[in-house]
């Protein structure tokens, strides 16, 4: 298991960092994926943030520039992506991936809640969570994966793109 940074190095100062975007651009040209955001200064969507607006803990981790937001068109698509990523995510310093769409028990994307992995619960399937609607990321049903980096991975582009290039594809 390892350490989840969470949003605990606060709002970045320079907005999107240089390694999540070169992660996002590896992501596009692999998978074809839309980039639907980075860096954005805002608060967690979920019930406990709105209920708690003046808590630091529910800040986006959008806002320390090291999550990034990447749309699919095809299911199978963003499958064989989440499975590559989470395979790699120790390489790739991957702390968290969301896959809203993810649907267990076959009732339809719209209905499901999709899944998580969070590094701190352990690496591979160990680290994934099956969302419901008391437990889950909110956007269910959504058709993008949101991963987040390392503080040391989104600081570097250069990291991001040697690991990259030494890890098979699907």
């Amino acid at each position: 298991m390892r350490k989840y940074t969470g949003n605990s190095d606060g709002v970045s100062k320079v907005g999107a960092r240089a390694g999540t975007l070169k992660f996002v651009e590896l992501c596009q040209q692999q998978w074809k994926f839309s980039n639907l955001g980075v860096f954005a200064n805002r608060r967690m969507n979920n019930a406990q943030a709105d209920a708690d607006p003046e808590n630091p803990k529910w800040l986006s981790v959008h806002a320390t520039g090291r999550a990034c937001d990447m749309g699919w068109k095809k299911r199978k698509t963003a499958v064989e992506a989440w499975n590559w990523l989470l395979a790699n995510a120790v390489a790739l310093g991957i702390e968290e991936i969301h896959d809203y769409a993810f649907d267990p028990d076959g009732a339809g994307a719209k209905k499901a809640w999709g899944r998580g992995f969070r590094c701190s619960r352990g690496e591979g399937n160990k680290g994934v969570r099956i969302f419901d609607a008391s437990n889950n990321a909110g956007s269910a049903g959504g058709k993008w994966l949101h991963v987040e980096l390392s503080p040391e991975m989104a600081n570097n582009p250069e990291r991001v793109a040697s690991v990259w290039a030494s890890l098979p594809k699907p």
